[in-house]
């Protein structure tokens, strides 16, 4: 009778304690890559009747589209997709099933500003890309790149591509945005584009260039194109397109297809919207090596409704910062204070963009991305811009200057800004080392001073998170107060001199670093 007690005593006690974990489930997080990481936190699927996202019922897109005649394409024929891995490696088929992904009703969130997305990070494989030998050419992803080389001389095409979540339906959502940038060997323009609505390799549609900076769209079902619609004959745009790297967007509004190279809009675009064969997408490329990075597919409005105009020139051949005209976004905020804001929703300030010595610098989604590609590169990342005259820090009686800098875990923190800038040998720098050490830094024609701002690290005697801190360097009478995170640092204040330059921007050596929101305020007496 005893063993029988306490039998049924740990038996209720195991249930009480299975039902206490249950109910203690804890957030999980997810990071994505270094090249755009986001940070995504998994909640549990609303209740019925909570906010989800809205799905609107679509009218017929061919309603006022005449029938279009079947014709021939005009592209080159796709091979067949192997069903056979080869050398190794696993290649996606039809046939399989793509990577497993959570559940989308419990990845959503409660959040109105909620947009499902997806992103080809090319870090790891994660999301079944193929891989290895197949047909006429190798396919390898890694260091944020998914690069196809041809093997041979052939006249076939390089066709890879992936399922969208099942939260992402390209067919049904009123507003969608499909980013990626496709590189090609030093000097060349990028041959390849962009694949969606995929179902196979004889229904999809694609966005490309090929070698002579002309650009294609096609839509093809069972194989054949449809008339004068999306033909696939190459063209010329109408905007720049970039020896090296390029940035294909596609933009659905409504009943309409955007295209746009560089953020431009092409001369065919816009294109009626027509049902998509599929709800893969994917990259396509004919070219002896091509890469492609920062594959993204955003569903709802990105930022402001449709890219604004930037210079295209401002990728890899452009002219440097130091040289690039500027048209500046500048706030009377108030009687005797101008603001200075950067928000990096678009590139009109000419930031230096593309890859250079060792780096690469992007700007996207209201961040400003630095990424080190030579690990072995011993020098610093530096990018600024020109103030406009209005915002003269020189003559400014006070000013604040606030920039976030963040990068993923487990990234070592080694960056900051720039202020006062000449050139690589003349400028001021506020630089966080670690999660201990500040540089306070006054560079004149190559040469510091002992006693004024010598560059040397000092402990921050501040609190510093290991991901996200806010810079901020602040002139109140005739001292510089820095500060991180709203504390001022051990270093500081400092005599203010007349900088030698009219520049700001941000240095950095750390493997991968995203700024945001730099602001810079003056203030100056009636």
């Amino acid at each position: 009778m005893m063993r029988l007690l306490l039998i049924s005593a740990a038996l209720i006690m195991l249930s009480i304690s299975s039902l206490a974990q249950s109910t203690r489930r804890e957030r999980s997080f997810i990071y994505s890559v270094p090249s755009e990481w986001q940070k995504v936190s998994l909640t549990p699927a609303a209740p019925s009747g909570s906010t989800a996202p809205r799905t609107t019922a679509r009218p017929n897109p061919q309603a006022n589209v005449a029938p279009p005649e079947t014709v021939q394409p005009t592209a080159p024929s796709i091979p067949a997709e192997s069903t056979t891995p080869n050398s190794g490696y696993s290649q996606r088929t039809p046939s399989s099933a793509p990577v497993t992904r959570p559940d989308p009703s419990s990845a959503r969130t409660t959040s109105p500003d909620f947009r499902p997305a997806f992103t080809g990070d090319f870090v790891t494989n994660r999301n079944g890309w193929k891989a290895g030998n197949s047909g006429d050419y190798h396919y390898q992803i890694g260091l944020g790149r998914y690069t196809i080389r041809r093997r041979k001389v052939s006249h076939q095409i390089a066709f890879s591509h992936v399922a969208l979540p099942a939260d992402i339906n390209l067919n049904s959502a009123d507003l969608f945005t499909i980013k990626v940038d496709v590189l090609a060997d030093s000097g060349k323009v990028p041959t390849g584009g962009v694949l969606f609505g995929v179902r196979d390799s004889l229904n999809f549609s694609a966005f490309t260039l090929n070698g002579k900076g002309e650009a294609s769209l096609i839509h093809v079902a069972n194989g054949q194109t449809l008339g004068n619609y999306m033909t696939g004959e190459f063209f010329n745009p109408g905007v720049p397109v970039e020896r090296n790297r390029n940035r294909l967007t596609i933009r659905r509004k409504d009943n309409f297809l955007h295209f746009y190279i560089n953020e431009q809009e092409i001369r065919t675009s816009p294109q009626p919207f027509k049902p998509l064969a599929g709800n893969d997408i994917g990259v396509i490329t004919s070219a002896y090596w091509t890469s492609f990075q920062k594959f993204s597919v955003t569903l709802g409005p990105w930022g402001n409704d449709a890219p604004v105009q930037s210079a295209a020139s401002a990728l890899n051949d452009a002219p440097t910062p130091d040289t690039a005209p500027m048209t500046k976004p500048v706030d009377k905020a108030a009687s005797g204070s101008t603001n200075f804001i950067e928000s990096f929703a678009t590139n009109q300030n000419r930031w230096l963009v593309g890859q250079k010595n060792g780096y690469d610098l992007d700007l996207m989604q209201g961040s400003y991305y630095i990424q080190k590609t030579n690990l072995t590169t011993p020098n610093p990342a530096r990018s600024y811009v020109t103030l406009p005259p209005s915002v003269d820090l020189n003559k400014a009686e006070s000013f604040t200057i606030t920039a976030d800098m963040i990068v993923p875990p487990g990234v070592q923190i080694d960056g900051g800004l720039l202020v006062g800038v000449k050139d690589v040998n003349t400028f001021c720098q506020f630089r966080l080392i670690g999660t201990n050490q500040v540089s306070i830094k006054s560079l004149t024609n190559g040469a510091t001073f002992a006693n004024y701002m010598p560059g040397k690290p000092t402990p921050s005697g501040t609190s510093v998170n290991r991901e996200r801190n806010t810079l901020m360097i602040k002139k109140e009478m005739n001292l510089l107060h820095f500060y991180i995170n709203g504390e001022e640092v051990q270093d500081s204040p400092h005599v203010f001199r007349k900088f030698g330059g009219t520049k700001i921007g941000f240095i950095t050596s750390a493997k991968t670093v995203k700024f945001q929101n730099l602001k810079v305020q003056t203030e100056n007496k009636n």
